[in-house]
């Protein structure tokens, strides 16, 4: 029984902050013991194991809309984190008729991973899926991009690093797949604002491991500072309204730091009764909020 407290006590670091449960809602123990379908393919991009991609598919042949999908668990590497975890929502979109491209990527704590190459790892798996898109039957002009608490950061992220600045380490030259909009799942938009509660909750340094330090943090890491190219005409930020993690203010406070043409492309949804993990949890009232906001996009 020790053991199994200990471990349960380590998986907790997977959430962004500390959970407070709330009535009701699903817990992390309940989406970490959800069953992980394997992926119809897996598609590895670099050395690291974490590099790797989960591909699942639709039946049929195709070729089929596609959703990017990022996995959250704090940019650190523990115990039952990684894309494994979102292998229960992939599989269930893909039965839905939505591919699910779902990336891994070296963490900021993992050898090799923080800035800059945390980012260069997320921008390669996201444009892999270029190459790949033929021989797997998957539209690439039908795309998403996808992803859950810190994930939803990267996402956020690679959605706008077309506005990275040519002197950044994280500009890779090149032309970053497009996508028609993005899905932020508990995202954290605005990582200057959400920084307070990173330190106590998440452990110190990891801001540091995520922008490399230097007297402008955020510049080219946070999604509120880059801003939201034109060519991204649409972000949902889906919140879970008693989400005591990512509350819904992290979706406002990036709203609100855009500039009011790019503000006006992003929509708050707010999911009533739910917690953080209620939006992962195939079969809640949130997880068919985010469905819907995916499917939305990409008809």
């Amino acid at each position: 029984m020790h053991v199994l407290l200990k471990k349960l006590s380590t998986l907790a670091a997977l959430a962004l902050c500390a959970l407070t449960p709330t009535a009701g809602a699903a817990e992390l123990k309940d989406f970490l013991a959800l069953p992980k379908p394997a992926p119809t393919h897996e598609i590895s991009y670099g050395a690291a194991q974490s590099q790797g991609i989960d591909v699942f598919l639709p039946a049929g042949k195709g070729p089929h809309p596609v959703a990017i999908l990022i996995h959250g668990g704090y940019w650190s590497d523990f115990p039952g984190a990684g894309r494994e975890q979102m292998r229960p929502l992939a599989s269930d979109w893909a039965r839905r008729g939505i591919a699910v491209w779902s990336i891994g990527y070296r963490r900021a704590n993992e050898a090799g991973g923080g800035y800059p190459h945390l980012y260069r790892a997320v921008a390669t798996a996201v444009d892999r899926l270029r190459s790949e898109a033929a021989r797997l039957g998957i539209d690439s002009t039908r795309s998403v991009l996808s992803g859950d608490s810190a994930g939803g950061h990267l996402a956020l992220w690679a959605a706008s690093r077309t506005r990275l600045p040519v002197c950044s380490p994280l500009h890779q030259g090149g032309e970053p797949l497009p996508v028609r909009g993005m899905v932020s799942i508990a995202g954290v938009g605005d990582l200057a604002a959400f920084a307070p509660r990173l330190p106590g909750s998440c452990g110190r340094g990891i801001l540091e491991r995520l922008s490399g330090g230097g007297s402008d943090a955020y510049a080219d890491v946070s999604p509120a500072r880059l801003g939201l190219p034109e060519m991204v005409r649409s972000v949902v930020m889906v919140s879970a309204a008693n989400d005591q993690i990512v509350p819904p203010l992290a979706a406002r406070q990036y709203r609100n730091a855009l500039a009011a043409d790019a503000a006006s492309r992003v929509r708050l949804r707010d999911v009533a009764a739910a917690g953080h993990f209620d939006l992962v949890t195939p079969g809640t009232p949130a997880f068919e909020a985010v469905f819907e906001e995916v499917q939305r996009l990409l008809q």
